[in-house]
């Protein structure tokens, strides 16, 4: 059993198909295809059904992904280990993304890594279920760190970093009745709500806050809710730095301050890599 064919057999759990899962490794479709195919021949099991439409793990696949994925963490670990002795910081990051990051320059940032590690690979991930997916990432290892967003109560397993912190403000059009005023809870009882997506940040603090409010759209970007709050289609609740460079709509603040807060966090379960604590430390740096 080759390093290499379980790397194939992860990209291939994680793409769906041995064309993804080759273009991910820089790799011909032939050669993940046939490394995967040695590893069954080796254990003597399928680890994929060929559907037409994608790969999907059989029960012996589905035994083999904590495993694959242990393997190499730990072949990660002696790598790191290594570079560490010898004052070296290389190897490869994924990291968790949000979709909407408007407090902190992360291109710069990366850039900035780049110039002076230039051995550090970073993948970015993003999640269509926002900071759920990034959660669920971590504990289950398909991500080494993550962008958290929200009202944070005890994550159990995550080590959280805070590298912003403000509030969230109620985003309307201009002749809304609640445009300008300082809001309650109560306030938002039957108000046409503009949600985010199950599992982002802001649609978790909505739902513990204002569980009467009617939501009327779930939209998954933050400069659209603002266009439709602008356009009075119903009311968005979104951080103050945002609403604040937005034109068109006029922002109320809760009267009971509303804390949104944005982190970097990795599996308190595994040390994070020297590339991926470098990672952490500029964050932390530039916010």
């Amino acid at each position: 059993m080759e390093m290499r064919q379980i790397e194939c057999f992860l990209a291939c759990l994680e793409h769906g198909s041995f064309t993804a899962a080759a273009r991910s490794l820089n790799l011909v479709q032939s050669a993940v295809s046939t490394s995967v195919a040695k590893l069954e021949h080796e254990l003597g099991a399928r680890l994929f059904d060929r559907t037409p439409r994608a790969l999907e793990l059989t029960e012996a696949g589905r035994a083999m992904v904590e495993p694959a994925r242990a393997m190499l963490r730990a072949r990660r670990e002696v790598v790191d280990a290594i570079d560490g002795a010898r004052g070296q910081v290389r190897g490869e990051v994924v990291i968790g993304n949000l979709m909407n990051v408007h407090t902190i320059d992360l291109a710069a940032m990366i850039a900035d890594i780049h110039r002076q590690f230039p051995s550090i690979t970073l993948q970015m991930r993003q999640s269509t279920s926002g900071v759920a997916g990034n959660i669920a990432g971590l504990r289950d290892g398909s991500l080494d760190i993550a962008l958290l967003a929200g009202m944070f109560a005890d994550l159990s397993g995550i080590t959280l970093h805070p590298v912003h912190s403000e509030t969230l403000v109620l985003c309307t059009a201009p002749g809304h009745p609640l445009a300008g005023r300082r809001f309650r809870v109560a306030d938002l009882d039957e108000v046409r709500f503009i949600d985010f997506s199950p599992g982002w940040g802001i649609r978790g603090i909505a739902d513990t806050l204002f569980p009467e409010r009617q939501p009327v759209i779930e939209v998954a970007d933050q400069i659209f809710a603002l266009e439709l709050a602008a356009n009075d289609f119903g009311v968005a609740l979104l951080p103050k730095s945002v609403a604040t460079r937005a034109t068109g709509i006029v922002y109320s603040e809760a009267a009971e301050p509303i804390p949104w807060k944005l982190a970097i966090a990795y599996n308190a379960r595994r040390t994070p890599s020297n590339a991926a604590r470098t990672i952490i430390e500029a964050l932390r740096r530039r916010a």
